[in-house]
Formats: structure tokens, C-alpha cells, sequence
């Protein structure tokens, strides 16, 4: 979240580059930590509330970041921004109800608190459109707008395969 803070003051201050690199180099030990986490958890017991705290952590960053780019040029990414927020909305509405539907057994198998199958648009994914989203001030509109039909993408995708893996 404090990439979130660099990148809202990028759009208020004088020193914007300097901004977005200390924002961008932030961003990448977060997400390399946030990585780490998992894969440790993973190798001990992890725990269903910290499965649940990394979802909520996830998407709080990324929520933050979103919604700071969008305040760096509000009049151009507002829309953009808008749809990135509602698609993620969805993406996560579809990773939840299929999770939700999957046994407890299933769990122990890929000891994650949720089961869910790889989609289109997962962290790194997400992780490298915020990154270049971050670090290419001029391309902030188009790139706002192919991660929205991204990850939209995925959603229907997760819709599919729900479809698929309830009627096997």
C-alpha cells in the first residue's frame, strides 16, 4: 500500500518519475514477498485464516493501486479504472462461488484455503499490468483497458469451467 501512497503523490508532486520508481521498486519486494508468504505457508501448515488474510491482502493492494492511478489523471482513467475495478468484482465473485461449491477434501489436496483453477489473469499477471500501468504514465488509459478484458476474460472463463466441472 505504500506503492499506492508513491503513486497518488507522483500525480500531486513535482518529483513524479522519482515517485513511480520508488512506487515501482516497492511494488516488486511486495509482490516477491507476497509470493514467498504462499509458498512457505504451503511447505508447514498453513492455516485457513491466513489463506484468507493473503486473498483480503491481495486484493486490498491492488484495489489501492488501481484506485490511486486512477487519481493521477482522474478525467481520462475514470472509466477505465471504473471497469477494472467491476471486472475484478467479477473475476473474484466467479473464483469464489466455484471454490465455494468444491469439497473440503479437495483442499487438502492443494492445501489452499480455496480451490480454484488457474485463469487467465492470476497475480503475476495482475502484478505486471500494475507494474506497467505504474511505470508507463502515457499508456495508463490502454492499459487500464486491456487489464479490465483481462480479467473480464477470465470470468467467463471461470464460468466455463464451473460449467464444465458441474457437469463432469
Amino acid at each position: 500500500m505504500i506503492s499506492a501512497i508513491f503513486i497518488f503523490l507522483s500525480g500531486i508532486l513535482i518529483w513524479e518519475i522519482e515517485l513511480i520508481i520508488c512506487a515501482s521498486v516497492i511494488m516488486g519486494i511486495s509482490f516477491f514477498f507476497d509470493a514467498l508468504d504462499g509458498t512457505l505457508a504451503r511447505l508447514g501448515n498453513p492455516t485457513v485464516f491466513g489463506g484468507i488474510l493473503d486473498i483480503f491482502s491481495d486484493r486490498t493492494v491492488e484495489l489501492f493501486i488501481i484506485i490511486t492511478l486512477i487519481s493521477t489523471d482522474p478525467l481520462n482513467l475514470m472509466w477505465p479504472g471504473i471497469f477494472s475495478l467491476g471486472a475484478i468484482i467479477l473475476c473474484l465473485s466467479m473464483f469464489l462461488l466455484i471454490g465455494g461449491v468444491i469439497k473440503e477434501e479437495d483442499l487438502d489436496e492443494v492445501k489452499k484455503v480455496i480451490y480454484y483453477r488457474h485463469g487467465l489473469m492470476e497475480r503475476s499477471e495482475t502484478f505486471l499490468f500494475l507494474l506497467l500501468t505504474t511505470i508507463l504514465i502515457p499508456f495508463r488509459f490502454l492499459l487500464l483497458w486491456i487489464f479490465a478484458g483481462l480479467v473480464f476474460l477470465t470470468a467467463l472463463l471461470r464460468i466455463r469451467d464451473a460449467y464444465i466441472l458441474l457437469n463432469s
